[in-house]
């Protein structure tokens, strides 16, 4: 009922479709889009005037600002991207992350970013609750292995593909690395943080899940690096990840790299080191710090 209730105005409207507000006014005088008038002659439309003129005039608005308009889902996704609903969002993308629906995923993905939202609001706000409650319905028994890791692989064939699109400058002010330590799996969270960095203008050396430290001290001879980004979600191995983790920080201490960290993993072990700069808790902090 909400949704049928929900009206826009000529610059909403104009935006959902991909078009100018003087194509909506000419296409209101026409006949061609329906509306409803004020008394102060202002035109306000609901999403089924504006579903009713997609599906007969598909070439006039054929591609929107953000994607390509094909049906009323993709009318409502828009809607819901412009007003910044992240509530909806979520429960949309987690429900086709199951269905491995990527198309759909991505289409989320790729609106918000081209609809002007930074990339750590998208992580913050959308991928990381997601993955938070993908994890927590499995936990709980009410999604099954094979539901997570559908979910989990989509969401990240997802922000891998996001990439693509992601303006990164030209100019580079400075080479970090990003990675996993020896016996972590989950890179998600590190994709999302290089992403960021790379457009941020650094140039990015993505090591990700299951780095060996041998000989990587011969990378930072090489490329000169600035920092060191390590995230870390599931711990399985306390002692040796404390161990490899004071291994990569005496490096970087001796190469005068500054060592940031993030992921709930680091709440499992000490953390207390020269060589680390930050702790980072979301993705904002990526973004900030």
């Amino acid at each position: 009922m909400k949704e049928t209730l929900q009206y826009f105005n000529s610059q909403e409207a104009a935006k959902i479709l991909g078009v100018n507000v003087s194509s909506i006014k000419r296409w209101t005088d026409e006949g061609k889009l329906e509306c409803i008038k004020t008394a102060g002659g202002h035109r306000k439309f609901m999403m089924e005037h504006l579903s009713h003129f997609l599906e007969k005039n598909k070439k006039k608005a054929s591609k929107v600002n953000l994607f390509p308009l094909e049906d009323t889902t993709d009318l409502k996704i828009s809607h819901y991207i412009i007003r910044g609903d992240f509530d909806y969002l979520r429960n949309y993308v987690l429900k086709n992350a199951v269905a491995c629906e990527r198309n759909r995923v991505q289409q989320v993905l790729n609106g918000l970013y081209l609809g002007q939202y930074p990339l750590h609001r998208i992580y913050d706000e959308l991928i990381t609750p997601i993955m938070y409650d993908v994890g927590s319905y499995w936990n709980q028994g009410q999604m099954s292995i094979a539901e997570e890791h559908f979910a989990s692989q989509t969401i990240r064939d997802s922000i891998i593909r996001l990439q693509g699109i992601i303006r990164v400058p030209r100019k580079k002010i400075g080479n970090i690395i990003c990675l996993n330590l020896s016996n972590e799996l989950h890179d998600i969270a590190l994709k999302m943080v290089d992403h960021i960095l790379e457009a941020r203008g650094f140039q990015i050396f993505y090591s990700g899940q299951k780095t060996l430290l041998d000989d990587i001290d011969k990378v930072f001879k090489k490329h000169k690096l600035k920092r060191l980004y390590i995230s870390s979600t599931v711990v399985e191995d306390v002692e040796t990840f404390q161990q490899e983790f004071k291994e990569i920080c005496d490096i970087c201490k001796s190469y005068n790299v500054d060592v940031y960290i993030g992921g709930q993993g680091f709440g499992l072990v000490e953390v207390n080191h020269p060589a680390v700069v930050k702790q980072l808790f979301t993705f904002q902090d990526v973004h900030n710090y």
